[in-house]
């Protein structure tokens, strides 16, 4: 199963490197700028700037090895056919096993369904751990150090923003 696992890994990793790299070459070098000007030392540029830059793509690349980790199936069917003794055995290759050479369709389905359950449970359950996050008051409490200017900048994020016509100059 080792050799499986470092199989997986070296098929995936190029894909998912290359996902990264134009990710990370369509971030905005301002906003790394201005953190570094903020007094951010290199670790907290990347926890509080870079990361949550990347976390769509974060999010797509996790899905992806989640899907492919849980649907091994070309490279034990190729390689093993789940022996000795049914340590290499995947679920989408006991789905397969199951269904075609045990000649129980039923079963081999309920097999597949539940996989794509587990995948879809899994899938969402990460949404949920990477999904964006209001900043608290308490965090940014230090930045409103002018209790006026604070309620005033709470007056203008809920005001609508006003209309002007195109002759009005103000």
């Amino acid at each position: 199963m080792t050799a499986f696992i470092i199989m997986a890994v070296f098929t995936t990793s190029g894909t998912f490197m290359l996902l990264f790299i134009a990710a990370l070459q369509n971030l905005s070098g301002e906003v790394a700028e201005a953190a570094m000007m903020d007094g951010a030392n290199g670790w907290q540029r990347f926890w509080r700037v870079t990361l949550p830059q990347l976390r769509p793509t974060l999010f797509t690349v996790l899905t992806l090895g989640l899907i492919g980790s849980w649907q091994v199936f070309d490279q034990i069917y190729t390689g093993t056919q789940g022996a000795p003794g049914k340590t290499t055995l995947t679920p989408a290759y006991l789905s397969y096993q199951t269904a075609f050479t045990n000649q129980a369709w039923g079963q081999g389905a309920a097999i597949a369904f539940i996989l794509f359950v587990i995948i879809v449970f899994f899938t969402l359950f990460q949404r949920w751990v990477l999904k964006e996050r209001p900043v608290s008051n308490r965090r940014m409490r230090p930045y409103l150090t002018n209790p006026a200017a604070s309620v005033a900048l709470a007056a203008t994020a809920t005001k609508p923003a006003s209309t002007t016509k195109s002759g009005d100059s103000r």
